[in-house]
């Protein structure tokens, strides 16, 4: 029996198992695989669907504060296969046999399983004692920690072309998750990425030096996606923003990284986090919102 992410709260061992149970179960339209590990030594699951030769990027848990980001793609996840199998057109209109039959959306719902683990286990959770004992002395509150077991902050890691060093040391590229993830990108023809995370309720697109046309292209889809959000959106409607190439908002982002060097649309969906013990549990409302994007973003290209 698969575990329910929906009504549960879930560890990052019940998320991976329930990604390859999916894969198990669905084997003729989705492919469970193990990316990489993180440097604590946790494997990073992802799932892949479709048959097409194009792929469609969905990730999130970039940080261990992004509670429930990942729990809303792995509904995504189970959502979309049961239409597949069912053969059910999602809002009356995303047919997924016709969607996966000419692409591959692949769901990476938590690329930083440390800091996921951190947030609900404290630093106990990390079973290397050097960096156990090096984020114990940066004195940060598990539930305020946004970084990996290593303390570097995946969302600032990617090799952008104005990557700024926050350390006399720090590298581009030096994590195990952010060499993970440019692996994925690397070894499947993409094209886009969709990162959900936190901030404003905002579409953000990244834009590409010297190209207009590819500029337009992301702004149009950037509009198809807010669009559709903000269908039944009973709260305040999506801001649309974009972020350039030269400024300090994308440095070091996997989305201005994806951007500059896949010559892709890159997207950051953003929603508002919530405070307390709600922070923690899925709001029916809020994945109503989401959970079509990435099946728009196909139909719109």
């Amino acid at each position: 029996m698969m575990i329910n992410t929906d009504k549960t709260f879930c560890t990052y061992e019940n998320i991976y198992y329930e990604m390859w149970e999916i894969a198990g179960r669905y084997t003729e339209i989705a492919q469970f695989q193990v990316i990489g590990k993180s440097h604590d030594d946790r494997m990073i699951p992802m799932v892949q669907i479709g048959k097409g030769a194009e792929t469609v990027f969905c990730i999130a848990g970039l940080s261990g504060r992004d509670r429930c980001m990942p729990i809303y793609l792995m509904h995504m996840l189970k959502e979309y296969v049961k239409a597949w199998e069912c053969r059910w057109k999602l809002e009356n209109l995303y047919d997924l046999r016709v969607l996966l039959e000419d692409w591959k959306i692949c769901f990476i719902p938590l690329l930083n399983p440390d800091g996921y683990e951190i947030y609900e286990k404290d630093f106990y959770a990390i079973r290397n004692p050097i960096y156990r004992q090096m984020l114990r002395m940066q004195e940060i509150p598990c539930k305020e920690f946004i970084c990996n077991s290593r303390g570097v902050n995946l969302r600032k890691n990617f090799p952008t072309q104005y990557y700024r060093r926050k350390q006399i040391h720090s590298q581009p590229a030096s994590e195990n998750e952010t060499k993970a993830l440019i692996k994925v990108f690397q070894e499947n023809t993409g094209r886009g990425l969709l990162s959900f995370g936190y901030s404003e309720r905002q579409i953000v697109y990244f834009r590409q030096s010297q190209s207009f046309a590819a500029n337009q292209k992301s702004y149009r889809l950037a509009r198809h996606l807010q669009k559709q959000a903000g269908l039944n959106a009973d709260k305040a409607k999506y801001h649309l923003d974009d972020v350039e190439p030269t400024g300090k908002r994308g440095y070091g982002s996997p989305e201005q990284f994806y951007a500059e060097i896949c010559r892709q649309p890159a997207f950051r969906i953003e929603i508002p986090r919530r405070s307390g013990e709600n922070e923690m549990v899925p709001d029916p409302a809020e994945y109503e919102e989401l959970h079509t994007l990435p099946l728009e973003y196909l139909f719109s290209l």
